[in-house]
């Protein structure tokens, strides 16, 4: 009996070994890749990346466009808006809220339950590169999971696109993204060659609201050959500023981003006198499945060149109907009809 019972704890221990050894194994096959970010931080990340975690909405929209089926969840759940755009399967991923800044709603549980195997931030740089380079270290330390930071914006979306699919193994089609951008900057500079429109952006019902020059939200208008005319010195901290001050600054278009804004901007008897209420220069702002202009200050923005520039330089003969349906079916991969990008368009 004795022998027995040391024969089969043997066999145990034997069977225990090999188990531990199997998962040794296989752990020690798992490959890794050390990323360097454009914070210049050194991050270890699995070779094959396939779940990914958008630190906010900006990063969620070029990570969808890059590599969609590599999404483990949202920033937000969509809007019935989003909806429309989206693929089904991205309606019911977990909503894991905004990594940090003033809106910072991180889900910490739910981010863990889907259990990606990186965070992706995009965006501006926020304050320094050392205490932005703690802030994401932190995260990363809180949550479990490596995070990683890239610089985007108008001026380098190309880089962006090419370096998110090397290291997303997504070459080809971040290629197809980066080279259609390079074309819209190069094609719409030809355009913005002569007097600069002069523009006004505003967010809020009231229309008082301001867009920034310089901003990070005025870069699409900028971009476009545009001269956004409400300057930091010239507005509230908020960004506020007073229709007397609109009145001298008299711009040629106004863009509104609310139809509440839209409606007040049109109809109200005060901003009758501005010339771009006569000359039926006041436009409100395409937003499905974002906004083309801003909010967020994503890559969508990028048929938000084709836009302002339709608007801008009539000349150009630029078809907006026709371009928006062909960057739909490239980065969202959705095919729409006209009547379709009409409604988006706002011109039904």
């Amino acid at each position: 009996m004795k022998k027995t019972i040391v024969v089969l704890l043997f066999a145990l221990i034997s069977v225990g070994l090999v188990f531990s050894q199997a998962i040794t194994e296989t752990t020690s096959e798992i490959k890794t890749q050390t990323f360097t970010d454009d914070l210049g931080r050194q991050v270890v990340l699995p070779e094959n990346i396939t779940k990914i975690a958008p630190s906010g909405s900006n990063a969620q929209v070029i990570v969808f466009q890059v590599a969609s089926d590599k999404l483990a969840g949202l920033s937000d759940k969509l809007s019935g808006m989003e909806k429309e755009i989206y693929p089904d399967y991205t309606h019911n991923l977990p909503a894991f809220g905004t990594l940090y800044g003033k809106k910072a709603n991180l889900n910490k549980e739910a981010l863990i339950l889907a259990n990606p195997e990186v965070i992706i931030d995009v965006g501006d740089i926020k304050g320094s590169v050392e205490d932005m380079a703690k802030e994401l270290d932190q995260v990363s330390s809180d949550v479990g999971v490596p995070v990683i930071f890239l610089e985007a914006n108008m001026d380098n979306y190309d880089k962006v696109f090419r370096t998110l699919g090397k290291l997303l193994k997504e070459e080809e089609r971040a290629e197809k993204l980066a080279l259609y951008y390079e074309d819209v900057v190069s094609e719409i500079e030809k355009y913005a060659t002569g007097k600069k429109p002069r523009v006004y952006i505003t967010s809020s019902n009231d229309g008082l609201n301001a867009i920034i020059a310089g901003k990070n939200h005025a870069q699409c208008a900028e971009k476009a050959g545009a001269e956004v005319v409400v300057t930091s010195k010239l507005a509230q901290a908020n960004g506020n500023i007073s229709l007397e001050t609109l009145y001298q600054l008299d711009p040629d278009y106004i863009f509104a981003y609310t139809e509440e804004g839209y409606k007040t901007i049109t109809t109200e008897k005060t901003w009758s006198t501005l010339s771009a209420v006569q000359n039926n220069r006041v436009y409100l702002v395409p937003s499905i499945p974002h906004y083309f202009i801003d909010s967020p200050v994503c890559s969508n923005r990028i048929i938000g060149l084709y836009y302002l520039a339709s608007i801008f330089y009539p000349q150009a003969g630029i078809d907006i109907v026709e371009k928006t349906k062909e960057f739909y079916s490239l980065f969202y991969g959705k095919d729409l009809t006209d009547d379709q990008v009409r409604t988006i368009l706002h011109m039904n």
